[in-house]
């Protein structure tokens, strides 16, 4: 049986690790929780909020995730102490999903040798697949066995500082429909491209009842090869910072997502169904029949997406890449890495961190202003490598420039 002086020494060994000494927010939520478990207290979510969190009495649960958001993320440091933590250890802190009081549990057995600690996020972050899983290991460390960063891109600095938000990496996941089969019973699954979302299906049968008795609404989503790609270079930046990160698909997202969390969105045009209602934010308005969108600035513009019928080479692909990040509901932090097709959204994530483009474009004025920004890249690709790019147009709170509209082969590989 652990005694309170024993508990108030792992403790601090779990303050003082790597996980936990940068991020006072959640050094702080943990001694909180330890400390009402060792005074008797059992700790309710509201409890939490009121206390903890300084909410006031009309707190919803329902309403506002703030709690949940945190305690899942404070597991998630735990868990990865606990898998990278090379010293022999006794007890382990712990804290049951559904609960919010701390438990002090015998280690039976520990594996005998220790993860790597390049490795070591994989275990740690809920990922939607292991098809992501697979694809983000291999090209995220590209077999050198260190990852590529962006730590000096500052562009990133909302979503690493210390003592901030966490992170949600929402990826676009694409819609499908369940086909009825003779019997009426649901049968194939199938993708129509007029349709991409819950709202989408309503209209459709809205005018035409028929199509209803044919298909229904599936459960069944798709993550394109660019939601990998985009993942991979992304991983890297979000494991610098001390305040967690999750995952979770656009199908699922809502509004109170981006109350208690920075957003960083990437996925298609298409797959924006759920980000409606705060979309007017990064001032941009996208048709995807034919496939373009307009941008609110001071020049205005619009972008219709180059036809991949005109080009020569077999699968090469053109798409506009749009990269935008604002200020979101309570002060959270959004980013957008947007495109039409695979290549623009690889080229969104490439464009957002490469600290050399980001400071070539976006940050050379050392302006405060360029904290938002809107950048729009044309970009044509084969099999999800990049072949050429040319920022086309960059708008910022201090000043809108369009650029020239000259092709520089990049040759270079979505990293």
């Amino acid at each position: 049986m652990v005694d309170n002086s024993e508990k108030q020494q792992i403790l601090s060994d779990i303050l003082q690790s790597p996980e936990f000494r940068d991020s006072k927010r959640y050094q702080d939520l943990l001694q909180y929780l330890v400390k009402e478990t060792l005074a008797n207290k059992v700790p309710k979510e509201i409890t939490v909020a009121i206390h903890f969190f300084g909410k006031d009495s009309s707190f919803d649960p329902k309403e506002d995730p703030t709690v949940r958001v945190y305690i899942n993320n404070l597991r998630k440091k735990l868990d990865h102490y606990y898998l990278t933590c090379e010293k022999p250890l006794l007890y382990k802190l712990d804290i049951p999903k559904g609960h919010y009081e701390v438990e002090f549990i015998p280690i039976v057995s520990k594996p005998s040798t220790p993860l790597k600690k390049n490795y070591a996020w994989i275990y740690a972050v809920g990922v939607t697949g292991l098809n992501i899983i697979v694809l983000v290991s291999f090209f995220l460390f590209n077999g050198s066995g260190q990852p590529k960063s962006s730590l000096v891109n500052p562009i990133w600095t909302d979503f690493v500082q210390p003592n901030g938000r966490p992170t949600l990496v929402v990826l676009g996941d694409f819609y499908f429909l369940f086909e009825r089969s003779e019997d009426g019973k649901s049968k194939n699954i199938v993708r129509n491209f007029a349709i991409n979302s819950p709202d989408d299906y309503k209209e459709v049968v809205r005018n035409n009842p028929a199509f209803a008795q044919r298909y229904v609404q599936s459960d069944f989503t798709f993550l394109r090869p660019s939601a990998s790609w985009g993942l991979a270079a992304i991983l890297p930046t979000l494991q610098a910072s001390p305040n967690g990160y999750s995952l979770k698909l656009a199908s699922q997202f809502t509004i109170d997502d981006a109350k208690a969390n920075n957003i960083i969105y990437i996925g298609s045009f298409k797959n924006l169904y759920n980000f409606q209602k705060i979309l007017h934010i990064f001032h941009i308005h996208y048709n995807l029949t034919p496939a373009s969108f307009h941008l609110d600035a001071p020049d205005s513009s619009s972008f219709l997406s180059p036809s991949n019928s005109t080009l020569k080479a077999g699968n090469v692909e053109a798409d506009y890449a749009v990269v935008a990040k604002a200020q979101g509901p309570e002060g959270s932090i959004i980013m957008l890495m947007l495109g039409f097709a695979d290549t623009g959204v690889i080229e969104a994530t490439r464009f957002a961190t490469d600290a050399e483009l980001v400071g070539k474009y976006i940050t050379k004025d050392n302006a405060p202003d360029n904290r938002f920004f809107t950048a729009v890249v044309e970009t044509e690709g084969l099999n999800q490598s990049i072949l050429k790019t040319h920022v086309r147009y960059l708008t910022t709170a201090a000043r809108t420039v369009k650029y020239p509209i000259t092709d520089s082969a990049s040759g270079s590989q979505p990293r």
